[in-house]
């Protein structure tokens, strides 16, 4: 779901002609427009996050900085009138409505934090978070290093950053299995 913003500026004429700026004809301009618009990707892919279903009794305890309310349809023609939730917001939308010790499904979770630099504390004090290792989004765990053998052998890897060693889950199709793995050993 793409955000536009509709912004004016308005730039007095002795300035615009002191500027870099020059007229062009309504043909170039179209051209060039046309071009920009081209390059640009038909679809994008942005995440959203909806709490569905009967929601004015639950309207209060929901976070109140983002009150948007969407309705949309799926691809399979389902239709979803939902109420928008941060990704900083699930898991304390979760405890507050009695999900206190439920995690999200590896899945879900590999998504959030790849996506939306999520984080979540796993069981033992461990962290799963997004970090940018050589400009590259990893799937990191924090405090994890006493368990690294294991981790290892459920398909993590380590790495040496700036004389410490930190686990990290490949980031690939595999990712979600292994944290379900990850999260077992964690307990």
């Amino acid at each position: 779901m793409s955000k536009f913003y509709v912004t004016e500026t308005r730039v007095p004429v002795k300035d615009l002609e002191s500027s870099t700026w020059k007229a062009v004809s309504i043909d170039a301009f179209t051209a060039a427009w046309s071009t920009e618009v081209n390059e640009l990707p038909k679809f994008t892919t942005d995440y959203l996050h909806l709490v569905t279903g009967i929601l004015l009794p639950i309207w209060k305890i929901l976070p109140q900085h983002n009150s948007r309310v969407f309705r949309l349809q799926t691809s399979d023609g389902q239709k979803i009138l939902g109420r928008v939730v941060n990704a900083q917001d699930i898991q304390s939308v979760a405890e507050q409505l009695g999900l206190k010790n439920k995690l999200l499904s590896p899945q879900e979770l590999v998504s959030l934090v790849l996506n939306e630099g999520y984080s979540q504390q796993l069981p033992g004090g461990v962290t799963l978070r997004r970090s940018y290792i050589a400009a590259e989004p990893r799937i990191e765990l924090v405090n994890a290093i006493s368990l690294a053998e294991r981790l290892l052998a459920a398909g993590c890897f380590t790495e040496i950053i700036n004389w410490k060693k930190r686990v990290f889950i490949p980031v690939s199709d595999k990712a979600p299995a292994i944290l379900a793995a990850v999260i077992e050993i964690l307990g």
